[in-house]
């Protein structure tokens, strides 16, 4: 009958963990989960960066397009706006400021979701690369 010590031995040999020679399986590549980890780490957080400072840029680019690309038109309705949401009273400023909100959410959704498609093909362009060298 065999002993536990023997089945945990087995398989912690069959974990690949061990540097015995009888192990059945290379040891886990700890530093290449690293590097792969800190490089997808990388990658989304310049995705997603760059992803909301798009979306910033998308009311000035619609401010531009509306005021005829005139810095003088831009600055008229940029101060047209900020007049009116001054003489609001507050529950219309709420209101407004709700709307930014969902405007700005739903700008960097759709920005994410153009975007996500290339991004996710480089990510995996460059796991098949590391996995060839």
């Amino acid at each position: 009958m065999p002993d536990k010590s023997d089945t945990l031995f087995d398989s912690y040999l069959s974990l690949g963990t061990s540097k015995d020679r009888r192990c059945k399986r290379a040891p886990f590549p700890l530093k290449q989960f690293f590097q792969t980890t800190c490089h997808i780490m990388l990658e989304a957080s310049l995705f997603a960066i760059s992803s909301v400072l798009i979306a910033l840029g998308l009311p000035l680019c619609f401010f531009l397009l509306i005021s005829g690309w005139d810095l003088l038109g831009l600055f008229t309705h940029l101060d047209n706006v900020s007049s009116r949401y001054l003489e609001a009273d507050g529950a219309r400023r709420l209101v407004f400021s709700h709307d930014l909100k969902f405007m700005f959410a739903a700008a960097a959704a759709l920005v994410t979701a153009v975007r996500m498609p290339q991004f996710l093909s480089n990510l995996m362009q460059a796991h098949s690369r590391e996995k060839a060298k």
